[in-house]
């Protein structure tokens, strides 16, 4: 009987001395060896596994989304060509009135 006492005391006095140590143990693991192990692991981290994800995440991008960023896109797209195509077209204006006098004093002046 004092066997099957003992056996039950030192399961239970091992399993808790344990679950402290295996704590103690965990908390003192250096945050510079963790991140040493993330590091290689990233590095080890194969580029069609990555391609195949960002295809996958590139294939649930809503449409809608899409549509949207399109619009903002070529609205601003259109504004700044609109901007340049009227700056154009006013420096070929000025250009076309200077070369004008220029044409019709060379024909009056003699």
């Amino acid at each position: 009987m004092l066997a099957l006492v003992e056996a039950d005391v030192l399961a239970l006095v091992e399993a808790l001395v344990l679950a402290d140590v295996e704590a103690d143990v965990l908390a003192d693991v250096d945050a510079d060896v963790l991140a040493d192990v993330d590091a290689d692991v990233l590095a080890d981290v194969d580029a069609d596994v990555l391609a195949l994800v960002e295809a996958d995440v590139l294939a649930l991008v809503d449409a809608d989304a899409l549509a949207d960023v399109d619009a903002d896109v070529l609205a601003l797209v259109e504004a700044l060509v609109l901007a340049d195509s009227l700056a154009d077209t006013e420096a070929d204006s000025e250009f076309l009135s200077v070369t004008f006098k220029v044409y019709v004093f060379s024909v009056l002046a003699p």
